[in-house]
């Protein structure tokens, strides 16, 4: 269980970061007329979603058990 919590905290805090630096360089670009560029980062983002609540729940769960 630790491992796995382990694992989709990485995921997630990799995923964050890439979106935030990647939503940066798109706006410092200004590429918001591109569309799959934009496609591509939101489905970036729906996933650190996706993986930040896992991660939560996780979390939550080794509390609970603790």
């Amino acid at each position: 269980m630790k491992t796995i919590s382990l694992i989709t905290g990485l995921l997630t805090i990799l995923l964050l970061l890439s979106t935030l630096i990647c939503g940066l360089w798109i706006k410092s670009k200004g590429l918001t007329n591109d569309a799959g560029s934009l496609a591509f980062h939101t489905k970036i983002g729906a996933t650190a979603v996706i993986f930040g609540t896992l991660s939560a729940i996780l979390l939550i769960i080794q509390v609970i058990k603790h």
